[in-house]
């Protein structure tokens, strides 16, 4: 099971590398482009047009090359919106199911002993229960027979997806924290999963009563579900970039600040822009 999660991770973030090369080298063909425009002014036509239609030329046109910016401008910008949009949707999610967490802790029975340190970015109120693990991960029940005795309550669930009430409905008398962390650790982020998914890591739990795989695996969940939400977000900053670029060349190409980025942004400070634009 770590070995299948561990090729997931890699996997994802390979994916992850992939989109940003793809995007780097698209927005260094851009930024290449935007010089090779500013300094081939005299040789294209095209660029030839920009000094005439910034004098307010009435007989010249918008050059192409910034209609083709303002496209590019609200291509990114509105990709950037759509993703933006499920970023924000994450956070409240995160900060729910964190406050949901801690609010398990010293709730329910527990049979105490020895616990089983968790890693301080599990974001766990506490350790867990040794006894309180071995009671879950030993249940006679299979995962299939859970679900199939659990509550219907969800379309996931009609489709024989294993889902939290329904984990905890076929493990009464258990320590909610415990349920809680077990279940965390094959339902990244969610309340479904795969029952074939679970049931394997339950066997693994099984075999190694010390609860070594069951913390680490948890660990795993967590930092998959973390990074996936980090790694949206540094799309996003790359994808403002770029719209930023193209909304440049697009309606202010004359603006200074652009030169001096970030610090462009203070001086001569966004407020400026007004003052250069087409």
């Amino acid at each position: 099971m770590m070995t299948s999660n561990m090729l997931s991770t890699f996997t994802s973030l390979l994916m992850i590398v992939s989109v940003y090369g793809f995007t780097f080298n698209g927005s260094n063909i851009i930024s290449n482009g935007r010089r090779q425009w500013q300094t081939t002014k005299s040789t294209t036509s095209l660029n030839a047009d920009l000094p005439a239609f910034l004098a307010g030329n009435p007989d010249v046109a918008i050059p192409a090359a910034m209609e083709g910016a303002r496209r590019e401008f609200f291509l990114w910008f509105v990709g950037a919106s759509g993703g933006a949009g499920i970023a924000r949707s994450q956070f409240p999610k995160m900060y729910e199911n964190t406050r949901i967490v801690s609010s398990l802790k010293g709730v329910g029975p527990t049979a105490g002993g020895d616990m089983i340190p968790l890693n301080p970015l599990c974001f766990y109120p506490s350790d867990i229960s040794r006894e309180d693990y071995k009671k879950i991960v030993n249940n006679r029940k299979s995962i299939e027979q859970i679900v199939d005795s659990g509550p219907k309550d969800s379309y996931l669930a009609e489709l024989g997806y294993l889902t939290y009430p329904a984990f905890v409905a076929g493990n009464p008398g258990c320590n909610p924290l415990a349920l809680r962390a077990i279940f965390d650790t094959f339902a990244t982020g969610t309340n479904n999963v795969e029952p074939n998914v679970a049931q394997n890591a339950i066997d693994s739990f099984k075999a190694d009563p010390s609860g070594t795989t069951f913390a680490n695996m948890l660990l795993v969940s967590k930092l998959r579900g973390f990074s996936a939400i980090f790694a949206l977000l540094f799309l996003l900053g790359l994808a403002d970039v770029i719209a930023f670029d193209a909304a440049y060349r697009g309606w202010f190409p004359e603006w200074p600040g652009k030169d001096n980025l970030p610090f462009g942004l203070i001086s001569p400070g966004l407020w400026t822009i007004p003052q250069y634009w087409i």
